[in-house]
């Protein structure tokens, strides 16, 4: 399977994850879920690389009928509460990380790939630095309020699965606008937020139409990726 198509692959599986999911808490349809978590067991799949993918892939597609078939029958729709918090929470961490002594902030490691083999101009290091916190303590939160509402949520949260009635009951509906579009909505307006901010902090910014940063970093993408890998 060529680069290409397994691209699009990832982003048909995504983006059919994304709306089944919705649906299926929006509307508390049993059938949708269990097709939203079919589709995010292909999403797992897809991700497992490795020397051992095949024992992997073995587990996780056995794993993943079980679940599904669960689902189907009835049962909590559990797994798909877990990406609204975990993939957040992993992306935190892999900005976090990048904070520690004796790294580099993970956005001052794109910017020296964006601008290679020159050097980034002066004040963008500490600048990326705080970028890089800003994108951290965002991610987190959103982690953190997801993973509220999948407590508090009503009916079929982790409250009231425990046997708890929650003081803040949070409605599927609402659950499923937060998660699948607010949560996005967010991540993009801190994009755009911080390309705005940049611009004026940085008055000689070469690349201060976003269509050309586009294109620039979609030049460059072999050297981010890079970074992204050895940082």
């Amino acid at each position: 399977m060529t680069a290409a198509v397994r691209t699009w692959l990832f982003l048909v599986l995504s983006i059919g994850y994304l709306f089944t999911a919705h649906f299926a808490l929006s509307r508390q349809s049993r059938m949708a879920a269990a097709v939203a978590v079919g589709l995010l067991v292909a999403l797992m799949l897809d991700a497992i690389h490795g020397r051992h993918r095949h024992l992997l892939r073995a587990l996780v597609t056995a794993a993943g009928v079980v679940l599904v078939v669960m689902v189907a029958r009835g049962a909590p729709p559990v797994p798909l509460m877990l990406p609204p918090v975990l993939v957040p929470l992993g992306i935190a961490a892999f900005f976090g990380r990048s904070l520690l002594p004796g790294a580099m902030p993970l956005v001052e490691r794109l910017a020296r790939a964006f601008y290679a083999p020159s050097e980034p101009s002066p004040g963008i290091p500490e600048y990326a630095r705080r970028v890089t916190w800003a994108w951290t303590l965002l991610l987190t939160g959103l982690a953190l309020v997801n993973g509220a509402m999948i407590a508090c949520l009503a009916p079929g949260g982790l409250l009231q699965l425990a046997g708890y009635t929650p003081r803040w009951p949070v409605s599927p509906a609402a659950f499923a606008w937060f998660t699948n579009t607010g949560t996005y909505l967010l991540i993009g307006g801190m994009f755009a937020a911080e390309f705005a901010v940049r611009i004026v902090r940085f008055p000689d910014y070469r690349y201060r139409n976003p269509l050309r940063f586009i294109r620039e970093a979609r030049a460059r993408m072999p050297g981010i990726k890079a970074a992204l890998r050895h940082g």
